[in-house]
């Protein structure tokens, strides 16, 4: 990333870091034209691969790119090194030995570099185990001398009856070595404390009345089912379940009943009831009311609000974390207990919980290597930790990133990782990266408020408006008290999308005490003022802002704004719509 070439073409910089980054969380091999674009190379939703070259074309750049770094190296610069490669007719990246590339294999034009160009895949269908195996990229010509020399001949005549006995002796050896590899203790220990984990965690069972016998109470159950198994923290399961009571404390026992209501003879329920009740004092904590009004029960409008109610119950600061925090206090025992009061740190941000909280997750990893929900949980305080003078909610942090990374390589389905991958890249200024995973999130869990509220705000942060709209919209209709950097996105994407009056209402219904020590919402207070002529109120606003940050009245925007802001691209975009507003002279 340091060498001339790369330095010179942050395009080429972005995609290698994307191919790579992929490749490590394993995805390398399902990498497609379409994703590199949108993902890597910040083209937008609507790009078509199939008219559409140029991400083939940059990945057939990278490769040359990669060509010429290596082909620069001194023979002592080489020593010892591997490469960067890719290989032809795939996305993903390999290390190889520098010695061991062979040069006999160049010449392998632009063209070459689509998996799914005609000459590939004519030399795929005439060799399929060509195609199974990964080419190796040669070094051009020029860079012979920093390799080996070619080892002499064998000469005629030379016994070679030992590769006999030799080679089954070595694919024994291969064999035992994995074998070991899948046994060996460490991975089986870790195997092991995920599982108890996973016990440890809130359990609702699901049940019917009737028991049998319903389809549509059935149906009802499975969409719950499915609903439910979107949130991390929690474990569900249809009717009993088989877990040893030593395995599961008794109290994160929960019950969802489903009955339906109003049935007329031969018809179907025109009420459904889910009522939420917790198994070891049998209180009923939350009962949920589904009229039918005539829709099927698999129209989506009715899944929509059967997922719904799930997440009033299991979303973070939902109902069974808050129940589950009455019943642990002040427990920061490692595993669910601190998980607990990570999820009161996330909603509350008092910093006077940090030092604990850093202190039972550290022990919690310990506990339960590589589980995803400790990994995401430490990447966020290591992306989110203070710094004087500043305001930024987020800063560049590896150790961040890599936990991040972490989380996402050991379930890459967790909407958790995901969105922390997001505010990984987004503290860095990778917005590709973090549009892709925000998008990614809301898809793997549509129903956490939370993570709704994140990723509209990452989208916005990084400049799309028209898709930061309707994940907010949705955030705030789902969370009856959203946190202030929400309701400021919100603010702010439906003025950047021309809804100014709707803008400043959501903001002056929105204000409060603790929302003035937000710099976010004050910024967002004082755009919408402005934008519908109440500039004089508008200017107290940014007034505020300015104590708030800690600067002089009158200290330029982009200063205030470097301040608290997370993207550059986003303070810039700021000061643009204070000037259209009338809210700050325009820069001279």
């Amino acid at each position: 990333m340091q060498s001339p070439e790369f330095v010179r073409s942050p395009v080429l910089r972005r995609l290698l870091e994307y191919l790579v980054d992929q490749t490590l969380a394993g995805h390398g091999a399902r990498l497609k034209a379409y994703q590199i674009a949108v993902e890597g190379l910040g083209r937008n939703d609507s790009f078509d691969p199939q008219s559409d070259s140029y991400p083939r074309v940059q990945v057939g750049r990278l490769r040359k790119m990669l060509d010429l770094h290596y082909a620069a190296l001194t023979p002592d610069q080489a020593h010892g090194r591997q490469r960067i490669a890719i290989p032809v007719g795939h996305y993903n990246v390999e290390l190889l030995p520098l010695t061991t590339v062979s040069p006999e294999r160049a010449g392998a034009g632009p063209a070459a570099a689509d998996p799914q160009t005609p000459a590939t895949g004519a030399a795929q269908a005439a060799d399929p185990a060509a195609a199974a195996t990964p080419t190796v990229l040669p070094i051009p010509s020029s860079s012979a001398s920093m390799l080996q020399p070619a080892p002499p001949p064998v000469p005629q005549g030379v016994d070679r009856g030992w590769l006999i006995w030799a080679l089954p002796v070595l694919m024994l050896l291969a064999l035992l070595y994995v074998i070991w590899l899948v046994a060996r203790p460490d991975a089986a220990d870790r195997d092991l404390a995920r599982r108890d984990m996973r016990q440890q965690v809130a359990h609702v069972t699901i049940t019917t009345d009737p028991a049998a016998g319903n389809d549509d109470l059935d149906t009802v159950a499975q969409i719950a089912e499915m609903q439910l198994q979107r949130f991390e923290m929690l474990a569900v399961s249809m009717g009993s379940h088989s877990d040893s009571p030593a395995m599961r404390d008794a109290a994160r026992e929960y019950q969802l009943l489903l009955r339906g209501g109003g049935r007329q003879q031969g018809a179907s329920p025109e009420l459904l009831f889910l009522t939420l009740r917790h198994g070891a004092t049998g209180t009923t904590l939350w009962s949920y009311e589904l009229p039918r009004n005539g829709s099927r029960l698999t129209a989506p409008d009715f899944e929509q609000a059967i997922g719904s109610g799930i997440s009033a119950i299991a979303r973070s600061g939902g109902l069974i974390a808050q129940h589950q925090r009455k019943l642990i206090g002040n427990d920061t025992s490692p595993g669910y207990p601190c998980l607990i009061q990570y999820d009161a740190f996330r909603q509350q941000r008092d910093p006077a919980l940090r030092p604990a909280l850093e202190k039972c997750l550290a022990r919690s990893l310990e506990a339960y290597p590589d589980e995803p929900l400790f990994l995401q949980a430490q990447s966020y305080l290591a992306l989110s930790s203070p710094q004087a003078g500043r305001l930024t909610p987020l800063v560049p942090s590896k150790r961040g990133r890599d936990l991040a990374e972490a989380a996402l390589q050991f379930d890459g389905r967790s909407s958790l990782a995901q969105i922390a991958v997001a505010r990984s890249a987004l503290a860095r200024g990778n917005c590709p990266r973090a549009i892709a995973f925000a998008r990614r999130a809301v898809e793997s869990n549509p129903l956490e408020p939370d993570t709704l509220g994140l990723a509209g705000t990452f989208l916005l942060s990084c400049g799309d408006t028209q898709g930061a709209e309707p994940v907010l919209e949705r955030a705030l209709t789902m969370n009856s008290e959203p946190g202030g950097y929400q309701i400021a996105s919100l603010v702010i994407t439906r003025q950047l999308n021309g809804k100014a009056a709707s803008a400043m209402d959501l903001a002056m219904r929105a204000d409060s005490r603790d929302k003035a020590t937000q710099p976010n919402f004050l910024l967002a207070k004082a755009l919408s003022l402005a934008a519908n002529g109440r500039t004089q109120e508008a200017r107290r606003s940014w007034g505020e802002l300015e104590k708030l940050v800690g600067v002089d009245p009158g200290t330029p925007a982009p200063d205030i704004l470097a301040r608290f802001a997370i993207s550059p691209f986003f303070s810039r975009r700021m000061v643009s719509e204070a000037e259209r507003v009338g809210l700050i002279a325009p820069a001279v």
